[in-house]
């Protein structure tokens, strides 16, 4: 595992769509060499078995946290914060998902670590959206710069560092089971607890609706770790299905943290709909790791 010399500076270039972004920052973070561009996360391909998959995935995860994190620090592009949240939950995903061969200890205080550092970020990245669509007082916007302080603080606090070298550290123990048995029950944990937060929703409570984006993004996730297990279309199509989902449920959330934040008033009803039907369609489609049950 490649890295810069601690303390030096480190020029990164990201790109977003169309878009780059150039940052330069002086942080003792190391960069992982040949890591995949932020955004389009690498897979394993087709491991026999399942404790052969997790390493490659955590080296990537943390690869991208790192980029990201060096462009949270020299930069104020907005984008840089969110692909930085996006690769921890990947990661917290993957420490659900091959628990079963993870030494349970290590695991359980890692995710512990990430999870502490998500309410600091998570309040930088709700400004970012909100003002990123209103017109907002100079209270709010000193709010926002406050948060994005508190931000810009994790990410360079010690507390930041050890949680990734804990990653780093971590190891999967033994050969572990054949992929694709090994997956399978994985997908099933998790779909099971997203159907099971959904089961008999109002999709207007708030709070109900916010549980079940949680679960959902921990499937859609988990399905793309495990997709090398079951290629094809189905399985492309199943993912492509919880996208719709989470980007309704991501719609509805920015509308009511615009609310909570600045009082901002939309109409919810066209996105409430629109989630009912994808969610029911969702709901009667046949889990693609069971098609070889």
């Amino acid at each position: 595992m490649g890295s810069s010399p601690a303390g030096q500076a480190s020029t990164v270039v990201q790109h977003y769509g169309d878009r780059s972004s150039k940052v330069e920052s002086r942080i003792v973070i190391p960069v992982v060499v040949g890591s995949s561009p932020i955004g389009h996360p690498s897979f394993p391909r087709a491991p026999r078995r399942s404790s052969a998959a997790f390493e490659p995935i955590a080296r990537d995860a943390v690869a991208r946290i790192e980029a990201s994190a060096r462009g949270v620090l020299g930069s104020s592009d907005p984008e840089f914060l969110h692909q930085l949240r996006v690769s921890l939950r990947r990661l917290r995903a993957a420490l659900r998902a091959y628990q079963d061969v993870l030494p349970g200890k290590e695991r359980r205080r890692l995710i512990r670590a990430l999870r502490r550092l998500s309410p600091v970020l998570g309040a930088a990245r709700d400004w970012d959206v909100v003002l990123a669509r209103h017109e907002v007082s100079a209270g709010a916007r000193a709010r926002a710069r406050s948060a994005r302080e508190a931000a810009l603080a994790m990410v360079a606090s010690e507390e930041f560092s050890r949680a990734l070298a804990m990653a780093r550290a971590l190891q999967a123990k033994g050969a572990g089971e054949p992929a694709q048995q090994f997956a399978a029950r994985a997908l099933e944990r998790a779909h099971r607890k997203a159907m099971k937060r959904a089961k008999g929703i109002d999709w207007a409570d708030a709070a109900r609706r916010h549980e079940v984006r949680i679960r959902v993004k921990r499937l859609r996730y988990t399905c793309e770790l495990f997709a090398y297990a079951f290629p094809g279309r189905a399985t492309a199509s199943y993912i492509s299905a919880l996208k719709a989902i989470q980007t309704i449920l991501g719609e509805l959330n920015d509308l009511a943290t615009a609310r909570r934040l600045v009082g901002a008033r939309a109409d919810e009803a066209p996105l409430l709909r629109r989630l009912d039907g994808a969610w029911s369609r969702f709901a009667r489609r046949r889990a693609f790791w069971r098609a070889l049950a």
